[in-house]
């Protein structure tokens, strides 16, 4: 599937949080509980619009990433598609392309994901490994070779 991308701006702000509710609330009630409050103000406070690259197809912002370039490799914070669009294969496009780059640069991807949340087999499928957990999440990695 093709797309753009963007950076996030401030005005995306209100978007991004209700991306995340919809996408992510249903799996951390089901670990933590949702606390609407800690979880607005946490993400207000900890992922700002500009980290993000927001993704666009059709002219509609549709999905949204967050990689953090770490000394010896990535790190994808956060991949968020919307409902709308899951099962359509834009979350493998923005998998491949994340995973391109992390190969030019000779760098693991990793990731964390929610114990309950599905997306544990999207990425095995994508060849992610689990290669640690804890009591609510898989970390994972994907290496270049």
């Amino acid at each position: 599937m093709d797309f753009k991308s963007r950076q996030g701006v401030n005005a995306d702000k209100e978007w991004l949080y209700r991306l995340y509710c919809s996408t992510m609330r249903k799996y951390i009630e089901q670990i933590w509980g949702w606390d609407e409050e800690f979880q607005r103000n946490g993400f207000q406070t900890n992922l700002h619009p500009a980290k993000f690259r927001l993704v666009i197809v059709n002219d509609d912002d549709v999905a949204a990433y967050l990689v953090n370039k770490e000394n010896n490799h990535y790190w994808l914070e956060m991949l968020l598609v919307s409902k709308k669009m899951q099962g359509k294969g834009l979350g493998t496009a923005i998998i491949n392309k994340i995973q391109s780059q992390s190969k030019k640069d000779c760098k693991l991807l990793k990731l964390s994901v929610l114990k309950v949340n599905p997306a544990k087999e999207f990425y095995s499928r994508r060849g992610f490994c689990v290669y640690d957990q804890d009591r609510s999440c898989f970390k994972m990695k994907w290496a270049y070779n």
